[in-house]
């Protein structure tokens, strides 16, 4: 008896059944999909399996978030869709979408140019803000923070002085939590002038600019190191305004300890005509990569000069290389010069870059210089001099024919992140200058580099670990290995995707 007709049916209604569960399967797949994708996107659900857990907030911070019981304003000045598209800042993002989840945070962010009124309120605060940057605002306490202060990057540099990025580190956790703590616990930073070498006093010439300083939370002292055994623990940062002689062996020691531990120094090195060498002064400022020179500066061009007075001089402020560099403290200030505010110093010294042997530790950058003109070859010349005044080298010369720089920065990465600040005159911020009009960008650009100094480094450290940029790798030593995990991870799966393929043909078929 012949069964093909009977079985036939009985096949073709097996293959019907097989399909329909699989139609059923992939519809449940989907169904259970669908919501939970949707549940996850509408909950803000993060899945980090980075290393480092890059995307997630750390404990620190959620606990700390946790307990919270003040209300912080948090400007972020800049769109969050736009910094969504941004491959490389997506652990910023992620990390400020989990901030803005705390009711405790009112998370604001918006496009500068869409908002300049709110712009230039938190610009009264005393701030110059880019775009990227932050503030936070607690009561009457207010915070900055740069946004180019996020990550953090090991850089090498080949024979050619190209610029390789070796490692980056995301560092904004750190700095965002602590300046939460910071305006939340109305904790007033340490600045301390120095004392005891003829310096210019903070209660005899810098009583306006002490005032100013309160109104961004600074609590200024002054301190004598010959008293001291250490640099105070609260010390945000030094600040040595015209000393008129050198610092001691153990006031250096002090200093350079400080320095280690990411401390921050503002020195003012108004030029000095009497004949001696700042040799300790000198040496921390060559250990950061600047150097300072006995001279004063003087404009020959009658033009750039106020009348009758050389050594009182039209300024050019140095735009950041922010492709190149972290730092950024002049952007704000140059669009006030393109606009046509103008930039004057008086009675200042020369600083320069000074190569040695730990460069590659080093950021250093231009702040103020005299103003110069660029021929066709894209070559530099200054009218400015800097003539000989003070020291005690016997072959100094006068110093002509390019720009000189008269506020410089530097960072060290291997001493903690420890920041300077050089500026050729110390005048510029006391009683009688620091009202004038023509002294408003050096003053500002002042109190721009306190806040970098101060608020990249933060009043309070939240011991926050910087998070590696990296993913899981495999190391493989030798071909034999990477021909065995290609094997394994490439070949296997496909093989049994094809075992499949042909098993399920086989069923169809049949």
């Amino acid at each position: 008896m012949d069964n093909t007709t009977n079985q036939k049916p009985f096949k073709n209604l097996k293959n019907r059944k097989f399909t329909a569960y699989a139609a059923l399967l992939s519809a449940l797949a989907l169904a259970v999909a669908i919501p939970v994708n949707l549940l996850a996107s509408r909950l803000n659900i993060i899945w980090d399996m980075t290393p480092a857990k890059l995307y997630e907030l750390s404990d620190t911070t959620k606990n700390y978030l946790a307990n919270l019981d003040k209300q912080v304003d948090f400007y972020f000045l800049m769109d969050m869709d736009y910094l969504s598209t941004d491959d490389n800042s997506m652990a910023l993002y992620y990390t400020l979408r989990q901030y803005a989840d705390y009711d405790q945070i009112n998370f604001i962010d918006f496009d500068p140019d869409q908002k300049p009124e709110l712009v230039n309120e938190l610009k009264e605060k005393g701030y110059s803000l880019s775009v990227g940057d932050m503030v936070m605002c607690c009561e009457d306490r207010s915070k900055h923070i740069s946004g180019t202060s996020m990550y953090q990057y090991d850089v090498s540099y080949d024979d050619n002085n190209n610029r390789t990025v070796e490692a980056a580190y995301f560092t904004g956790e750190n700095y965002i939590t602590g300046a939460i703590s910071a305006v939340a616990s109305g904790k007033e930073a340490s600045v301390y002038f120095l004392t005891g070498h003829g310096e210019k006093t903070l209660s005899g010439d810098y009583t306006t600019f002490n005032s100013n300083m309160k109104n961004q939370n600074y609590n200024a002292q002054e301190l004598n190191l010959a008293t001291e055994s250490a640099i105070p623990e609260d010390t945000a940062m030094l600040i040595l305004a015209a000393p008129k002689s050198d610092l001691t062996n153990d006031e250096t020691r002090m200093i350079n300890e400080y320095l280690d531990n990411g401390g921050n120094v503002c020195f003012l090195m108004s030029p000095n005509k009497d004949k001696i060498a700042y040799k300790n002064i000198e040496s921390i400022m060559d250990s950061f990569g600047i150097h300072m020179d006995y001279d004063i500066v003087k404009e020959t061009d009658s033009s750039r000069y106020v009348s009758g007075d050389p050594y009182t001089y039209q300024v050019s402020i140095v735009r950041a290389d922010t492709e190149n560099y972290n730092v950024d403290l002049t952007s704000e200030l140059a669009d006030m010069t393109d606009n046509g505010y103008y930039a004057f110093m008086s009675d200042s010294r020369s600083f320069y870059q000074y190569f040695g042997a730990d460069d590659y530790s080093l950021e250093v950058g231009s702040l103020l210089q005299t103003v110069s003109t660029t021929d066709e070859y894209g070559d530099s010349s200054s009218t400015a001099v800097g003539e000989i005044y003070g020291g005690t080298d016997p072959t100094a010369e006068d110093i002509t024919g390019y720009p000189l720089d008269l506020a410089m920065y530097s960072t060290s990465t291997s001493r903690n992140n420890a920041k300077i600040l050089v500026m050729g005159n110390a005048e510029f911020i006391d009683d009688v200058n620091v009202s004038q009009d023509y002294m408003i960008i050096p003053v500002y650009l002042m109190l721009s580099a306190m806040s970098w100094m101060h608020d990249s480094e933060l009043v309070l450290d939240m011991g926050i670990a910087d998070k590696e940029r990296d993913y899981d790798s495999m190391n493989l030593n030798s071909e034999t290995a990477a021909n065995t995990t290609m094997i394994i991870f490439i070949a296997v799966p496909v093989v049994i995707g094809l075992a499949g393929a042909g098993v399920w043909l086989k069923r169809r078929y049949s």
